[in-house]
């Protein structure tokens, strides 16, 4: 049976989750009693994942089945390995830190006030 874009999705938000908690594909099917090449399979559309073995891989990262579920983001495509790995760094940070660094993209983001 093909892959269903739902399936793609699933696969990416497997990958994006693994690469919020700093983990290897080794590392993820380690947990769930796969081979790396399993997971990786999944990550990229190579395979479907079966119910019984998405409970596992919700446990194994910590979220909700419905994680798997949710709309990834405007394009549908997650986000990019380097979001990820600035969103995992933010988060050990001390709080004061992340409130400045915090303020900081704020300000740096904000497009400047056009003059009337």
């Amino acid at each position: 049976m093909p892959l269903t874009p739902l399936d793609l999705q699933i696969g990416r938000r497997i990958r994006e989750r693994r690469w919020l908690l700093g983990l290897s594909q080794d590392k993820l099917a380690r947990r769930v009693g796969l081979k790396f090449q399993q997971i990786q399979k999944y990550e990229t559309g190579g395979a479907k994942v079966s119910a019984g073995r998405l409970s596992l891989l919700a446990e194994a990262l910590d979220v909700p089945i419905s994680y798997f579920y949710a709309h990834a983001g405007p394009d549908g495509d997650g986000i990019s390995r380097d979001a990820a790995d600035l969103a995992r760094l933010f988060m050990t940070l001390p709080e004061e830190q992340r409130s400045r660094l915090l303020d900081l993209v704020r300000a740096i983001s904000t497009p400047p006030a056009i003059a009337a």
